[in-house]
């Protein structure tokens, strides 16, 4: 399968949103098992379905797959604001109530899609059978101001956007590792708008603090930082709070590194990336590249 295009082969066919749902992908197993459990799996800010192309070959043997595109996001671009963190989970949780086997899914979250699988766990724990978080924490320091003034993000992105042309931009990725991802590059230069930064920020410096993280103690969670670019050290701390708080004695919630690991680490490490998800949805051993944080 080609690292930029979504699985078309043995998939249905895409489901195009109406005004009032998100576009999505259902992709069963194979061969096909009735029985198997539903994985979601949420992109990123500014991104879409297409993230989730080198992790998919590893997972749909085994599962039955939901990817989206996410409100404001490329196909799913006609549904209007607000694009806030609670909103586009209702969204989800819409979606996992009418496609996910018995209603239920492993919820897979990479930064935006994180937070959207973190305010799953809290406000909609029914639908959710473990949560697994990649890049998103509570924003601390300087990544917190800038969330506060985001309009100052939205420039860098357009102003690195109009800077960076393809080859530039493939070779920077190679430089760190990751794999080509050209078509889902033009998706996200598509994808930069104004109302989607300032709600999703904003949203996620409101709702998102340390302590709040305690509240995440109905449902199994898994939060992992990239050593590169993620906030390592925050990520520590989300995993003390449920420490101490009894979350990880009761449940098993606990946080990871994987060191040399950028932010976009599915497009970096697929397979360990994968087989991470594997193991936190079956109960087993996480691969050796998941670093524990105590």
């Amino acid at each position: 399968m080609s690292p930029t295009t979504a699985p078309t082969e043995s998939s249905p066919t895409p489901q195009p949103p109406t005004p009032d749902t998100i576009f999505h992908l259902s992709l069963p197993p194979q061969p096909p098992n009735p029985t198997a459990p539903t994985i979601l799996l949420l992109h990123g800010l500014l991104s879409s379905h297409l993230e989730w192309s080198l992790v998919i070959p590893h997972l749909q043997p085994h599962y039955h797959l939901l990817l989206v595109d996410l409100p404001g996001h490329s196909r799913s671009s006609s549904l209007l604001p607000p694009y806030t963190i609670p909103s586009l989970t209702s969204h989800v949780a819409t979606l996992i109530q009418s496609h996910a086997r018995n209603s239920k899914a492993h919820i897979v979250g990479m930064s935006m899609g994180g937070f959207i699988t973190l305010h799953l766990a809290r406000q909609y724990p029914s639908l959710c059978l473990s949560a697994f978080v990649s890049g998103a924490t509570p924003f601390e320091g300087i990544t917190k101001w800038l969330a506060k003034n985001n309009w100052i993000l939205y420039y860098g992105f357009r102003l690195s956007n109009a800077m960076i042309t393809d080859w530039t931009y493939d070779w920077l990725c190679r430089m760190i590792g990751m794999k080509e991802h050209r078509e889902l590059r033009q998706e996200i230069l598509t994808n930069v708008k104004w109302e989607l930064i300032r709600d999703v920020y904003a949203s996620i410096v409101d709702g998102f603090t340390m302590e709040g993280m305690a509240g995440v103690d109905q449902v199994r969670c898994l939060t992992v930082a990239g050593e590169k670019q993620d906030q390592v050290e925050v990520t520590r701390r989300v995993g003390q709070v449920w420490k101490e708080t009894g979350v990880t004695g009761r449940l098993g919630s606990r946080a990871f590194v994987v060191r040399g690991a950028v932010h976009a680490w599915d497009l970096q490490f697929p397979e360990v990336f994968a087989a991470g998800i594997r193991s936190w949805a079956e109960g087993t051993d996480l691969p050796s590249e998941f670093e524990v944080l105590e």
